[in-house]
Formats: structure tokens, C-alpha cells, sequence
């Protein structure tokens, strides 16, 4: 072998690796993937994402929007692609998605529009997953998969999906519905990799198990959270061990009782049966609503299940910090106030009762998760970041 062809060679072996998607969390991937979903953001903002969007991706598609107001993008860099699904929006279908929260089956048939959507994602028999977003794929998955097959034309099989909120929910049940699709429908070189943002739950804990040991543990998906955000807590997670032996020994020997979750464990446990019920009621009203404005759809019965699970493979996050913004900026031209309250070395007042204080929607927000992750894992980028919170945010 000559040399011209052993460079030739090595060249091309470079290549192909550096077009696969690695198992393992990548920080720069996270990065870019949490700046994408930030397009749409921009796009209802100021109509432009060209700020935002990391460099060397190509947008190539927007879909129309789906079902209970779902959209999604689609990215190619290099031989990677990216699907976006957008987040929760204003619109009351989008939130309807979200309180759609009765658990059905996680193998099963629906019907949507008069089209049978025969579903599976997970095997576990009694694996069940979040209706609203179950819902979601079926409105969306045959363009998807259109879009999909489009990219192997194209000599693309690495694709990673990505969302914020109910983007992310929607993105990890995607993953599942993907991998257990039959042979025959998508191609087996496809190799996906998931990067969900703020989160809510999606099933219960067999869906869960079975989700964490097929693409958890070979690191190809993972959960971005903020532990102050209050959407990855939801809809709704209680104790399902033994109730008390976990509190009382956690109350005798431990540090982390907690008299609040104990009530909360214990009261969700007396009711359940209740909360069952009436979540399956607020099922049916959603149903109703969906059928009236959107399409017909019927899913399968609701099995009795509300105990949501948290997915594994959960990068945490620090709190975001909240701007330093005065209640009354007329402070700073009153000399006398000036004298009475201090500063300190920073040059803000030490009487923290002096500046705004933040709403719960702060720690769940696309962009302060952007800076976030700049502030902890790219310093320097954090430091030339000109924007570090957007004004219509606060």
C-alpha cells in the first residue's frame, strides 16, 4: 500500500467516525442542542433565530403544526441530524396536551382522524405512558418518519432528538416509539441519541425501567434539569414502597425526613383511587375538546396507574440566578434613601427586600438554561455572552 493511500484510507476511517454519534454525555452537544431549542423561542420573540442557533447547523425543515399545536424542526450538521419538538405554547390545546395526563397503555392502538396508529413504546405489558404526549406521536409520527426516511436518502443515520418541556417529553416518548418500531418501517442504521430539557414525566415505572435499561445505561439519553423548576416534578410521583416502613425509618435514623412528603405519600396513597378517577375524568373532557377542534381521536382505556417515574441519566443543573432589578429605580436619585441603605463591594444594596423577586417560570425558561449551561461548562463563552436573560423572561 502506497502512502497516497494509506493517508487516502485514514482520512476517510476519520471521517466516519467523527460523522457517528458517540455514546456518553457531550457536553458541547448539550450546548448546541439546548441553543436549537431556542429557535423557537426567538422565532415567537423577534422572529429570528439566527442568534442563537449554534454555527455548522443547517436548518432544513419546519413542520406545519400537528394535533394540540406540536411542530418540530428538523437540523443537519456534517452526518448528524437534529429534531426539535417545540414546547408548550399559549394556545389551551397545548396545555391540554399537558393535563391529558391519565396514563393508557404503553402498547396499543389508537385512532386519530380515522386512522388506526398501532403504537409500542415499551414491552412490558404493564408499562403505561402520559396520554396527551402518547397522543402526540400519533398525530405526528407518519411525516416524522417521512422526514426520517428522507435523511437515509441522504446518507444520515445519526440523528439526535431534543425539546424543552413538553418538547423534551414528547422527544423522549419519540425515542421509545422509534426503537420499537418493527425492521420494516426504519431502517436499522438509524442510530438516535436523546438531550431533554425540563422535562415532565412520561410513564410509570415499568415504562421507566424498561426506558433506563435499553437507553440509559448505553448512554445514549439524557435529562437536563434544574432542580428548582418545579415542570420536571410533574404530573404526579408518590412513594411506592412501602409507605411506612420508608418514613418511619427515614424519621428515626435519617437526615432527609421530610414531614411534608410524608403527608403527601401518605395522602396521595388514601386518595388514590380518587385521583385516578378524576384524572380520568379530565381525560374524557380533554378527549372531547381534541375531537371537537382538532380531529376524532380514541385511545385506549386508561388503566388505573398515576404513579409517574422519573427518567435516569439526569444532569442537574445549578438554580438559575435571578437579575439584580430594583422594585424602584427612583432609589438611585434619592441621595437620602442612598444613605440609608448599603451596599455592598458589588455595588448592590444588601437589603435584598429592595429588588424584584423572580416567578416559578424563571427556573423553567429555554434560555436560562442556555446560560446555565455556558455559565458551568464553556466559562468563556458565558463571558462573552452579551445576553444573559431575556428582558421579556423577567
Amino acid at each position: 500500500m502506497t502512502k497516497t493511500c494509506f493517508l487516502f484510507l485514514a482520512i476517510l476511517f476519520a471521517f466516519q467516525c467523527s460523522a457517528k454519534l458517540e455514546p456518553g454525555f457531550d457536553k458541547a452537544e448539550a450546548k448546541d442542542m439546548i441553543a436549537i431549542c431556542n429557535s423557537f423561542t426567538f422565532l415567537d420573540l423577534y422572529n429570528d433565530d439566527a442568534r442563537i442557533l449554534p454555527s455548522g447547523y443547517e436548518k432544513r425543515y419546519t413542520s406545519g403544526t400537528f394535533g394540540m399545536d406540536s411542530k418540530y424542526q428538523v437540523y443537519v450538521k456534517d452526518e448528524v441530524a437534529v429534531v426539535n419538538f417545540r414546547g408548550s405554547t399559549e394556545k389551551q390545546l397545548s396545555w391540554i396536551q399537558n393535563i391529558y395526563a391519565s396514563m393508557i397503555p404503553a402498547t396499543g392502538m389508537m385512532n386519530v382522524d380515522g386512522n388506526d396508529f398501532e403504537y409500542c413504546f415499551a414491552k412490558d405489558p404493564l408499562a403505561a405512558v402520559h396520554s396527551g404526549y402518547a397522543l402526540s406521536v400519533g398525530f405526528l409520527h407518519n411525516e416524522l418518519l417521512y422526514q426520517i426516511k428522507n435523511l437515509n436518502r441522504e446518507g444520515i443515520y445519526n440523528i439526535i432528538l431534543t425539546g424543552h418541556s413538553q418538547g423534551g417529553a414528547i422527544a423522549n416518548l419519540f425515542r421509545a416509539y422509534l426503537e420499537n418500531l418493527p425492521g420494516r418501517l426504519l431502517s436499522k442504521r438509524n442510530k438516535f441519541k436523546t438531550y431533554a430539557f425540563a422535562t415532565p414525566m412520561t410513564g410509570n415505572k415499568l415504562f421507566a425501567n424498561e426506558y433506563n435499561s435499553r437507553f440509559g445505561i448505553d448512554g445514549t439519553s439524557f435529562n437536563i434539569v434544574n432542580p428548582a423548576d418545579l415542570i420536571p416534578t410533574f404530573p404526579l410521583n408518590y412513594n411506592d414502597t412501602s409507605f411506612v416502613k420508608d418514613n418511619v425509618n427515614s424519621f428515626l435514623f435519617g437526615n432527609d425526613f421530610s414531614f411534608k412528603k410524608m403527608l403527601m405519600d401518605g395522602g396521595v396513597r388514601m386518595f388514590d383511587g380518587k385521583l385516578s378517577r378524576l384524572m380520568g375524568s379530565v381525560g374524557k373532557s380533554a378527549n372531547k375538546k381534541i375531537s371537537k377542534d382538532v380531529s376524532d381521536v380514541k385511545l385506549p382505556p386508561p388503566v388505573e396507574d398515576i404513579n409517574y417515574f422519573k427518567l435516569e441519566s439526569r444532569i442537574e443543573l445549578s438554580e438559575f440566578d435571578y437579575p439584580k432589578i430594583l422594585k424602584d429605580s427612583s432609589i438611585l436619585q434619592n441621595d437620602s434613601l442612598l444613605q440609608i441603605y448599603e451596599r455592598g463591594e458589588d455595588g448592590y444594596f444588601l437589603d435584598h427586600d429592595l429588588y424584584k423577586s423572580s416567578s416559578w417560570t424563571w427556573q423553567h425558561k429555554p434560555y436560562n438554561y442556555y446560560v446555565e449551561i455556558l455559565k458551568n461548562w464553556f466559562p468563556a463563552e458565558y463571558e462573552l455572552l452579551k445576553l444573559k436573560y431575556l428582558r421579556e423572561n423577567i
